[in-house]
């Protein structure tokens, strides 16, 4: 996917009438990106990773490497209500979405590109609501291990028994990921370091990869 992309950006840029249209901008960690910039334009990530969150700082979804953020918050009426938010240095490409569609016209592949963009980033949307319907502990394993698939996180040696969580997500981050509170969070993690399943060393933690 992540190949595909580039290709397809790269084919874009060689074609746009306008600059304008297609624009790669740096954005520095912990920066807000402006919801006024997804009005005309969707949002594709070459590098880094950022998450989306409601007003209630409620983190809803990570987004990384190749993914996309299509629909707009004002197409949706909810501008106000959600923020993108870096979670690493990024670097992030703007596209115009009516020169794309029109590109697109007549590139089948592309629109399957977009199409298949989308759906996995919806699927994943809903699935990361529909967790919190579970109790508490189970919750925040489905919650690591919804991340960790996201960014496609796994043990560089084979024989590794853990996969260490990025410094990101921390404990607040997560509490707000995972819907809790922070005592009830140190709580759980104290449970599923004891049953093996998570790991704390060095102030860092990890996920059992027999969990993924």
């Amino acid at each position: 996917m992540k190949n595909q992309t580039l290709a397809i950006l790269e084919d874009l840029i060689q074609n746009t009438p306008n600059s304008n249209w297609i624009t790669i901008e740096t954005v520095d960690k912990k920066t807000i990106i402006d919801n006024q910039k997804l009005y005309n334009d969707f949002l594709i990530i070459l590098d880094g990773t950022l998450h989306l969150e409601n007003k209630n700082s409620q983190i809803l979804h990570f987004f990384t490497n190749s993914h996309i953020i299509y629909h707009s918050p004002f197409d949706l009426g909810i501008e106000n209500q959600l923020k993108i938010i870096a979670n690493t240095d990024m670097e992030v490409a703007f596209v115009n979405r009516e020169f794309f569609l029109n590109f697109a016209a007549n590139k089948p592949s592309y629109m399957e590109w977009l199409l298949t963009a989308v759906l996995r980033n919806s699927s994943g949307l809903c699935f990361e609501l529909m967790k919190h319907d579970l109790p508490t502990e189970p919750r925040i394993t489905y919650t690591l291990q919804s991340f960790c698939d996201t960014l496609d996180l796994h043990a560089d040696d084979e024989e590794e028994e853990y996969v260490e969580i990025p410094s990101y997500l921390n404990k607040s981050k997560l509490a707000h990921y995972g819907n809790v509170s922070r005592k009830n969070l140190n709580e759980k993690l104290d449970i599923l370091e004891e049953k093996e399943e998570v790991k704390r060393a060095d102030n860092k933690l990890y996920l059992r990869v027999d969990s993924l």
